[in-house]
This record gives C-alpha cells, sequence and structure tokens, in this order.
C-alpha cells in the first residue's frame, strides 16, 4: 500500500494519482507495508533448570549444499504500444443547477421589454461559471425570437390579405419618414 505525501491517505501499490486529494504521485512514492495485527506477548514461563549432564559425543550436522542462483529470466520486451496516461491536474467544477424559484425569477426579468432582452442577451451568449443559466437564457431568447417571427409573419400575412391595408400604410408612411429626415436635418 502507497500513503500520499501530500494528505497521508492510504491507496493501491499502483495509484497514479491520489483519490482524496487529485494530486499525482511522484514515481518513487514509497510502498508501505501492512502492518501485521499486534499479538499481545503472553509472559514467558520460567524454564526449570535441568541437571548437569555427562558429556556425550556430539555428532556433526551435515553440511549445506551451497545454494545456486538460478540465471535470472530475460527481461520482458518494453510494452511500446501502451500509451502513457495523462495525469489529471484539476478536477473538474461542481455543476451548479438553478431552483424552481431561480426559473420563476428568470422568467419574469426576462419578461421586461427592453432590460430582459439585455440580460437574455447576456447570460444567453455565455456565462462562465453557470451553465444552466446559460442554456436557460438560450432557449428563452430562441422562443423570444421565434415569437416576433410569427407576429412579423401575422401582420405580413394580413396585409397581403387586405391590399388596400398594406398601400394605405404605405402611404402614411413615406410622408412621416420623409417629415422626420426634415425636422432631422433642418
Amino acid at each position: 500500500m502507497k500513503k500520499c505525501p501530500y494528505c497521508g491517505s492510504v491507496l493501491n501499490d499502483d495509484a497514479r494519482f491520489c483519490v482524496e486529494c487529485g494530486q499525482p504521485l511522484p514515481a518513487d512514492t514509497p510502498v508501505v507495508p501492512e502492518a501485521a495485527p499486534e499479538v499481545p506477548a503472553e509472559p514467558a514461563a520460567e524454564e526449570p533448570v535441568a541437571a548437569p549432564v555427562a558429556e556425550t559425543p556430539v555428532a556433526e550436522e551435515p553440511v549445506a549444499a551451497p545454494v545456486v542462483e538460478a540465471p535470472a529470466a530475460p527481461e520482458e520486451p518494453a510494452k511500446a504500444a501502451e500509451p502513457e496516461m495523462p495525469v489529471i491536474t484539476q478536477l473538474p467544477p461542481k455543476k451548479q443547477m438553478l431552483s424552481t424559484f431561480q426559473y420563476i425569477a428568470l422568467s419574469l426579468l426576462y419578461g421586461l421589454p427592453v432590460i430582459g432582452l439585455i440580460f437574455l442577451f447576456v447570460f444567453g451568449a455565455g456565462h462562465p461559471k453557470n451553465g444552466s443559466l446559460k442554456r436557460f437564457s438560450a432557449a428563452m431568447l430562441i422562443l423570444r425570437l421565434l415569437f416576433w417571427i410569427l407576429i412579423l409573419a401575422g401582420l405580413i400575412v394580413a396585409m397581403v390579405k387586405n391590399g388596400r391595408l398594406l398601400t394605405d400604410a404605405l402611404g402614411q408612411l413615406v410622408p412621416a419618414v420623409t417629415n422626420l429626415l426634415k425636422a432631422i436635418f433642418a
């Protein structure tokens, strides 16, 4: 078992980074041997003293033959095909979800005519910390654009259906624009 040099948590022998603190482990992290459970030692019983024995010739013990080491096995070829695993240096940020109250408050905020549209563009373009807010704002912006496209399409269809309405609208619009331009540049 290995011990993390940063936080001290116990890890597997093949671990490359700490599962507690996320720090990459150095290649030379020592393996800590597992401690055997301690057994309380029993007090040694006193041995009785033996009576002196007459000397008898002691037979010589046989001498053990020298141990001959087997030749070392050839080293395995290097695993060139095994890719190096990337070291994770940062953990991904936790996702922030919007609460029900926040969805309601944002819907009311987005309902305001000009301010709501500004917030839709700001939050919909990208909120760096809250992806849920970004997706909700983008969805509301798309819905608002679809709503206005349908309203304009309906108005155009109504004006085309009623040809007189289109000519009357253009007849009133042209003099109004010319009067406005005269007032601005005069």
